[in-house]
Protein backbone atom coordinates (compact mmCIF):
# COMPACT_ATOMS: atom_id res chain seq x y z
CA UNK A 1 0.00 0.00 0.00
CA UNK A 2 1.47 3.34 -0.97
CA UNK A 3 2.02 6.08 1.60
CA UNK A 4 -0.66 8.27 0.03
CA UNK A 5 -3.40 5.65 0.04
CA UNK A 6 -2.58 4.68 3.63
CA UNK A 7 -2.93 8.34 4.66
CA UNK A 8 -6.31 8.60 2.94
CA UNK A 9 -7.62 5.25 4.19
CA UNK A 10 -10.57 5.69 6.50
CA UNK A 11 -10.08 4.42 10.03
CA UNK A 12 -11.90 4.91 13.32
CA UNK A 13 -10.43 5.92 16.64
CA UNK A 14 -12.39 6.09 19.89
CA UNK A 15 -11.49 8.50 22.66
CA UNK A 16 -13.12 9.12 26.03
CA UNK A 17 -14.67 12.45 26.97
CA UNK A 18 -15.96 13.09 30.46
CA UNK A 19 -19.76 12.89 30.60
CA UNK A 20 -19.87 16.41 32.07
CA UNK A 21 -17.97 17.80 29.05
CA UNK A 22 -19.96 16.11 26.26
CA UNK A 23 -22.23 19.15 26.00
CA UNK A 24 -19.22 21.34 25.22
CA UNK A 25 -18.10 19.02 22.46
CA UNK A 26 -21.59 18.91 20.95
CA UNK A 27 -22.36 22.61 21.34
CA UNK A 28 -25.78 24.21 21.26
CA UNK A 29 -27.86 22.37 18.68
CA UNK A 30 -24.80 20.33 17.68
CA UNK A 31 -23.00 23.43 16.38
CA UNK A 32 -19.54 22.55 17.72
CA UNK A 33 -19.59 18.99 16.43
CA UNK A 34 -20.75 20.16 12.99
CA UNK A 35 -17.96 22.76 12.92
CA UNK A 36 -15.33 20.15 13.79
CA UNK A 37 -16.74 17.81 11.12
CA UNK A 38 -16.71 20.52 8.45
CA UNK A 39 -13.19 21.73 9.32
CA UNK A 40 -11.58 18.28 9.52
CA UNK A 41 -13.67 16.07 7.25
CA UNK A 42 -13.90 13.47 10.02
CA UNK A 43 -17.18 11.85 11.05
CA UNK A 44 -17.82 12.00 14.79
CA UNK A 45 -20.23 9.84 16.75
CA UNK A 46 -20.88 10.16 20.47
CA UNK A 47 -22.17 7.21 22.50
CA UNK A 48 -25.59 7.28 24.14
CA UNK A 49 -26.05 8.45 27.72
CA UNK A 50 -24.84 5.73 30.06
CA UNK A 51 -22.61 4.08 27.40
CA UNK A 52 -19.14 4.68 28.84
CA UNK A 53 -15.56 3.67 28.09
CA UNK A 54 -14.86 0.53 30.11
CA UNK A 55 -14.23 1.31 33.78
CA UNK A 56 -14.80 5.07 33.45
CA UNK A 57 -17.57 7.67 33.27
CA UNK A 58 -16.17 8.90 29.96
CA UNK A 59 -18.50 8.79 26.96
CA UNK A 60 -17.17 7.13 23.81
CA UNK A 61 -16.40 9.56 21.00
CA UNK A 62 -15.70 7.70 17.75
CA UNK A 63 -13.84 9.68 15.09
CA UNK A 64 -13.76 8.24 11.56
CA UNK A 65 -11.69 9.55 8.67
CA UNK A 66 -8.13 9.82 7.44
CA UNK A 67 -5.35 9.77 10.03
CA UNK A 68 -4.91 13.53 9.58
CA UNK A 69 -8.65 14.23 9.97
CA UNK A 70 -8.79 12.10 13.12
CA UNK A 71 -5.80 13.92 14.65
CA UNK A 72 -7.26 17.35 13.86
CA UNK A 73 -10.69 16.44 15.23
CA UNK A 74 -9.17 14.92 18.38
CA UNK A 75 -7.11 18.08 18.95
CA UNK A 76 -10.16 20.32 18.53
CA UNK A 77 -12.23 18.19 20.92
CA UNK A 78 -9.46 18.21 23.54
CA UNK A 79 -9.09 22.00 23.22
CA UNK A 80 -12.80 22.48 23.97
CA UNK A 81 -12.61 20.19 27.01
CA UNK A 82 -9.33 21.73 28.25
CA UNK A 83 -10.62 25.31 27.98
CA UNK A 84 -13.71 24.35 30.01
CA UNK A 85 -11.55 22.64 32.64
CA UNK A 86 -9.34 25.73 32.92
CA UNK A 87 -12.38 27.99 33.40
CA UNK A 88 -13.72 25.66 36.10
CA UNK A 89 -10.41 25.85 37.98
CA UNK A 90 -10.21 29.65 37.98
Amino acid sequence: MSELSREEASTTETIGVSDEHIGLVLGRGGRNIMEITQMTGARIKISDRGDFMSGTTDRKVSITGSQRAIQQAETMIKQKVDSASERANE
